[in-house]
This record gives C-alpha cells, structure tokens and sequence, in this order.
C-alpha cells in the first residue's frame, strides 16, 4: 500500500461539492483528512491518500480536472 500527503486547495465554486466523497466511491483509495479550513469561498485541506500507485495517480488527476490545485506536501509517495 502506498500513500502520499497533498494539501488541496478549492476554488469557490468547488467549495460545496462532496469531491473527496466521490474519490473514495470512483477510485481505489481511501482518504483521511489531517487539517481542514473551509469558508464559504475557498477550502484548503490537508490530506492523505491510501491506495496503488495508479489508482492515487488516477485519483490526483480526478481532483485537478475538477479545478483543485493538489499540492504535494512530502514529494514523493511512500510505501508501507
């Protein structure tokens, strides 16, 4: 199992869609949530995301296509 630490950044109009539900629902992964704060115009978390190489791959493209700016804290993704 792999993970890698990314802080996501929301634009507004993505502020109040359910985004890392539907990661967890369309992709191999599981997310956990290390910080959080969200207003009503923006949305900057801090999180961890489990799973194959290729599924996080698919799920970090899944998140910018949506208009999230995924950051990697860590720069590299680390096996268990």
């Amino acid at each position: 199992m792999n993970f890698i630490r990314v802080q996501l950044i929301y634009p507004e109009d993505k502020v109040k869609e359910p985004l890392l539900c539907a990661l967890c629902k369309n992709f191999d992964v599981v997310v956990n949530i290390r910080t959080a704060k969200v207003s009503k115009d923006t949305g900057i978390l801090t999180v961890e995301i489990d799973g194959e190489a290729e599924e996080i791959d698919r799920a970090i493209r899944f998140l910018e296509e949506k208009g999230v700016i995924v950051q990697p804290i860590e720069g590299q993704i680390f096996t268990e």
